[in-house]
């Protein structure tokens, strides 16, 4: 879910600022010294740092879900999840770093929520859509989060992402029944009556779904009328 959720933030952003793809990167490395060394060309970074449910939006009971057919069905509200990313621009110039996190700072205020347009299947369809915003605070968390990561402290927008979250929808299904297999067991165990118990262990192996029944045969009459004893 998360790495659709990123999927998302990237597609969102470079329409809504916009940041064309020959022109800025987008990135979600953390931003330590190590990789802020490596910066070569003009960069957005979203750090995803902090993930947990939203308790304020949370729901119960049961809601009703209108399906493409027409019908309605009941099913437990789905979760909201709080993402919390640091964004960051990186530029060889301080000035074009204000400019470019300037930019993004004016888009997201623009526009509070994700549209499905800009949503990675499957989280495209499952409402209520995501929503942006900027935390508010006395940015403590973020500086002791800079200093965690060993690099220097510089503007960045601390943004929460809150998604919908569709479990069953996240489940890939699993490839179709191709063929039955049947297994015995080994036993060392006698059988009723004195017979002999099995063996060993067979495995057979029935093609699916072209499995059939022989059809159970009816004694036939002798020709005197009498019926056939089976033996």
């Amino acid at each position: 879910m998360l790495h659709l959720l990123d999927e998302s933030m990237e597609t969102f952003l470079r329409k809504i600022v916009p940041l064309p793809a020959r022109d800025v990167d987008i990135v979600f490395d953390a931003p330590d010294g190590t990789w802020a060394a490596a910066v070569s060309r003009p960069t957005v970074n979203l750090y995803l740092w902090d993930v947990r449910q939203n308790l304020t939006e949370r729901h119960f009971g049961e809601e009703m879900v209108n399906r493409a057919d027409g019908r309605r069905f009941r099913r437990d509200p789905l979760p909201r999840i709080d993402c919390r990313y640091l964004v960051t621009a990186w530029t060889s110039e301080v000035r074009d770093e204000h400019s470019l996190l300037g930019h993004v700072l004016s888009a997201l205020l623009l526009h509070p929520q994700i549209a499905e347009e800009h949503l990675a299947p499957p989280l495209a369809g499952i409402l209520p859509l995501p929503t942006v915003r900027l935390r508010g605070g006395d940015g403590n968390e973020t500086s002791d989060l800079w200093s965690a990561l060993g690099g220097q402290l510089k503007p960045g927008l601390d943004l929460m992402v809150t998604a919908t979250v569709d479990p069953a929808a996240l489940v890939e299904a699993g490839p179709p029944v191709s063929e039955v297999v049947v297994r015995a067991n080994e036993s060392t165990v006698d059988g009723p009556a004195g017979r002999p118990g099995v063996d060993g262990a067979s495995v057979t192996s029935v093609p699916f779904p072209d499995v059939t029944a022989a059809p159970t045969e009816e004694p036939q009459d002798q020709p005197n009328g009498r019926p056939r004893r089976k033996r």
